[in-house]
């Protein structure tokens, strides 16, 4: 059994990975959650550091959209601002602090893509295809099911303009069972684990119920920059090369920045430095 776990230790999961964001720098997405520290005052003598959030982390409410869609992202600048109110006025400010529902990375098993089938609703027991997952909120949207009637025009009557209505998607949560992968073997519904395959070099989907392996959809690689990962194709002179990129340049070494200086002019100083001593 020892020799089997070190090697589940050192293989990869790469489904983890699969994420709206995974191609976009987790600063950016931070930075539109609002929840990036906005100043940080250090040097107090020993005491903790006093940090000034934008809106704090204790305070953010995932919401089943990407934090840059408009309704959302005003949604966090509204909470933003009355949370700085509350800090300029000096009153008590309760946080929200929301319990944890989210599926841990290694146990989310649904991915854009994939044929589930709807648990609830007036679409129960019809199946489609996942559109696209938040794993903040455990939700799902399936294309056509479980939708509805939206008015895109309603704040726009009064001006003249006819309403215009729009099927859109609501979102299905797995933590509640609403809805649940297709089992290939038998087209009926199931719940699915990570577990190695043969080889022992990496994890694969199966059915709890049937162990049939059920691949990862192709649609879960899909990105705005590329369809699969292996189609990407560099664009010479705008993009960095990976290899470039990853290319380890810093040499740490035990000199001051004036040794570093006379060392790549060339200057020869016989003169011995005095310690520095930092309080």
């Amino acid at each position: 059994m020892w020799p089997t776990r070190v090697l589940a230790c050192g293989v990869r999961r790469t489904y983890m990975e699969l994420d709206y964001a995974r191609h976009m720098p987790k600063e950016y997405v931070e930075k539109v959650k609002r929840t990036v520290p906005k100043k940080i005052y250090t040097n107090r003598y020993g005491a903790p550091d006093i940090i000034r959030w934008t809106l704090h982390p204790d305070d953010y409410v995932p919401t089943d959209g990407r934090p840059w869609e408009l309704d959302t992202f005003e949604k966090n600048v509204q909470r933003a601002h009355d949370y700085h109110q509350h800090k300029l006025s000096h009153k008590f400010f309760e946080l929200r602090h929301k319990e944890k529902v989210a599926i841990p990375a290694e146990e989310w098993t649904v991915f854009p893509g994939d044929l589930v089938q709807v648990m609830v609703g007036k679409d129960k027991g019809k199946t489609g295809v996942v559109s696209r997952v938040n794993k903040e909120t455990n939700a799902v949207f399936v294309r056509g099911r479980h939708t509805k009637l939206v008015n895109d025009h309603e704040n726009f009557t009064e001006g003249g303009i006819n309403s215009l209505y729009r099927q859109v998607e609501q979102p299905l949560y797995i933590h509640k069972g609403q809805v649940m992968l297709v089992d290939p073997s038998d087209n009926e519904p199931c719940e699915a684990e990570w577990v190695l395959n043969e080889e022992g070099n990496e994890y694969v989907r199966i059915s709890k119920r049937s162990k049939f392996q059920i691949p990862v959809p192709q649609l879960a690689y899909v990105t705005s920059e590329y369809i699969s990962p292996d189609k990407y194709v560099e664009v010479e002179g705008k993009d960095t090369p990976a290899e470039v990129v990853l290319e380890k340049t810093y040499k740490p070494v035990l000199k001051s920045f004036e040794e570093e200086i006379s060392e790549e002019m060339g200057i020869q100083d016989k003169r011995k430095l005095q310690p520095t001593y930092w309080y």
